[in-house]
């Protein structure tokens, strides 16, 4: 069953739902209304993948959440009209804003290491809120620099299906340019939901 509550999410998992936000709630329903395809980016960081993205394929339409109120401002401001940057939680997002099976593509791009549990974006609860939301041909693309985490991947997803990554333009995220220049290894995994899940 669908919980709207997310534990430790960041700004509270009820916020858009406060009367102050409905404006913005408006704004992303209509967003994320029937239509062209719809593309997630969980955590865009500088907005480097998220605006590449939304140029290169216009008929999509980009969906980018980020805490950080500053990369959100710069994004927003450079942003085409496919593509929309918001400042809230991922994990809220998913449990409590996106229709079932609209989403066709999940970008999550070196997300932080946390060193609180509550704070983990990669749980069970945020898996199956995936799960609702991405369609049945959709896929979820993530790339991380940590064993750790990948292991972690690995095994939250293990009920899915791997396939082969979503196109992606030549653009190189900021953490993907260090990560090349350091010479430190970094994996990408795409999961695509397992059918009848």
């Amino acid at each position: 069953a669908r919980s709207d509550r997310v534990v430790h999410a960041v700004g509270g998992s009820l916020v858009l739902q406060a009367p102050a936000y409905a404006a913005v709630r408006a704004a992303i329903d209509a967003f994320v209304a029937p239509g062209p395809p719809l593309a997630v980016e969980v955590g865009f960081d500088h907005g480097i993948n998220l605006l590449a993205h939304a140029r290169h394929f216009p008929g999509w339409r980009w969906l980018g959440v980020e805490l950080r109120r500053h990369r959100v401002a710069a994004v927003a401001d450079n942003a085409p009209p496919n593509c929309f940057a918001l400042r809230l939680d991922g994990r809220t997002l998913f449990a409590a804003v996106l229709p079932p099976g609209r989403v066709q593509r999940v970008d999550i791009l070196f997300p932080t290491p946390v060193v609180k549990a509550g704070h983990a974006i990669f749980t069970a609860a945020f898996v199956a809120d995936l799960a609702r939301c991405v369609a049945d041909h959709g896929v979820v693309r993530i790339v991380t620099d940590v064993p750790a985490l990948d292991a972690v991947v690995c095994r939250l997803f293990a009920a899915w299906t791997p396939v082969a990554p979503p196109p992606r333009t030549v653009d190189l995220s900021r953490r993907e340019r260090v990560c090349l220049r350091d010479g430190v290894p970094f994996v990408e995994r795409a999961f695509r939901p397992a059918a009848g899940g």
